[in-house]
């Protein structure tokens, strides 16, 4: 008998990375956890080592493609997963980055590894693709300038048709403030990954459960490292639209 407590719920990963050899890893990951289905953004865009450096020193950060094509080709016919598309924000998007985003869930912003602040009219003119094709919008803030949780609910509040993922808890860890720097913003969700269950639990009384969602930051976290996480901090009635009711909501819900 699985004693896991998210045993029974539809359990969606909102944050999910992988590239195609890391999509059979991810399945037997889900298989084994219990996870319904994930939303993916490709992976290995920068070296590990290379993302930690600039996420602590808020930049500058470099112009890097990752290949969403490939992983759209990868995931083709699984109907677990789904892709964002991750933006590389050092241009403003073009036909052949329109072409691609349709066959995908959302659209990924990567201020730690772009350096591209949230109000620059390049990333704005992924919004626009956003609202068009009805995607939400996912991104990781670092620091308190061009970067941060409090622009990128700015950004929100001019696009109050787009839904907005806040990613990693804010700025991750023990981030008590990004909770209310987005409760005004209500189209910005809170993802989980990264958070401590104390962070969650002020997520969940500031914004209330419908505005907070399960991700894993698969593979440098694995998912029941999160899902443990998270049936400690969020209450039982509020865990089917935490781990997947809320994501499904704001996207083409990968898995249906």
């Amino acid at each position: 008998m699985n004693s896991d407590p998210w045993a029974g719920i539809d359990v969606t990963d909102a944050h999910a990375h992988a590239n195609r050899a890391l999509v059979p890893r991810l399945l037997a990951t889900m298989e084994d956890t219990g996870l319904s289905a994930a939303f993916l953004v490709a992976g290995g865009v920068v070296p590990p080592e290379e993302l930690s450096r600039t996420i602590l020193t808020e930049g500058p950060g470099r112009d890097v493609d990752a290949d969403n094509a490939d992983l759209l080709d990868a995931v083709k016919g699984e109907n677990r997963l789904e892709v964002f598309y991750f933006a590389n924000t050092r241009r403003a998007a073009d036909e052949t980055d329109l072409e691609l985003i349709r066959g995908c869930a959302g659209i990924k912003f990567a201020p730690g590894v772009h350096g591209v602040g949230h109000l620059d009219p390049r990333v704005q003119s992924y919004v626009d693709i956003a609202r068009a094709e009805s995607l939400p919008v996912y991104a990781h803030c670092i620091g308190n300038g061009h970067l941060s949780v409090e622009q990128y609910a700015r950004l929100a509040r001019r696009n109050p048709e787009v839904d907005f993922l806040l990613g990693h808890a804010g700025r991750g860890n023990f981030d008590l403030l990004a909770a209310h720097e987005i409760r005004s913003a209500q189209n910005v969700l809170f993802e989980t990954s990264g958070g401590f269950d104390h962070v969650i639990r002020e997520a969940i009384t500031v914004l209330g459960p419908e505005r907070v969602v399960f991700g894993s930051e698969f593979p440098i976290q694995h998912p029941r490292v999160e899902l443990t996480k998270l049936a400690l901090a969020v209450p039982d009635a509020a865990l089917p639209a935490v781990l997947g009711g809320n994501i499904r909501r704001v996207t083409r819900g990968a898995g249906q």
